[in-house]
């Protein structure tokens, strides 16, 4: 009695574990498995199309009309490159680019991170209803070596994740870019 309850015990399990094979199988099975696909879990968004990688580019943003782009930069190449400006793209945007002093410069086959401490910080102004989180903004990336990138960012708040990014206060910046220097062709005062 007790070998035929074991056999029995022993056919069932073994037809249990039949049918699950194909069941837990069945995941990634096929060329178009999730698993086999390239997959971002950051906020921004990347674009791996030329010889500079960007790499979960975003805006954050502390207050409307104003923030500050984050991103990561990978020269694939042998020879080192450098950022060189940041343009909104396309006509008549509202929005404006600075980048200001610190790190622009990309080793070959290696990373700048936008956000470290001693990489160029990128200031975005505009106006209230442009640079405002959950909006995005078509920018372009510049470089010396490099084709430029085109890409479409998210504006996201200054919240839990990014609470920690420094953002150049926007008033700060437009009275420093909107301060007038003194004319050397101007006469002394007597």
């Amino acid at each position: 009695m007790n070998a035929t309850r074991t056999r029995r015990r022993t056919v069932a399990a073994a037809v249990a574990a039949l049918l699950a094979v194909p069941a837990l199988s069945a995941c990634g099975v096929s060329f178009g498995a999730a698993t086999d696909q390239p997959y971002q879990p950051g906020d921004g968004v990347i674009d791996r199309s030329g010889a500079i990688d960007v790499l979960n580019a975003l805006v954050v943003s502390a207050t409307p009309g104003s923030g500050r782009l984050v991103v990561g930069l990978v020269n694939n190449t042998d020879e080192d490159d450098e950022l060189t400006g940041v343009v909104a793209a396309g006509d008549g945007s509202p929005v404006t680019f600075e980048l200001g002093d610190g790190e622009t410069t990309i080793p070959a086959g290696e990373l700048l991170n936008l956000a470290g401490d001693d990489a160029a910080v990128v200031s975005v102004t505009g106006d209230e209803e442009s640079v405002l989180p959950g909006k995005f903004l078509r920018l372009t990336l510049q470089f010396q070596t490099a084709d430029d990138v085109t890409v479409n960012v998210p504006v996201l708040a200054q919240n839990e994740d990014y609470e920690d990014v420094e953002i150049p206060d926007a008033e700060a910046t437009a009275s420093a870019t909107d301060t007038p220097t003194e004319s050397s062709t101007e006469s002394p005062e007597e």
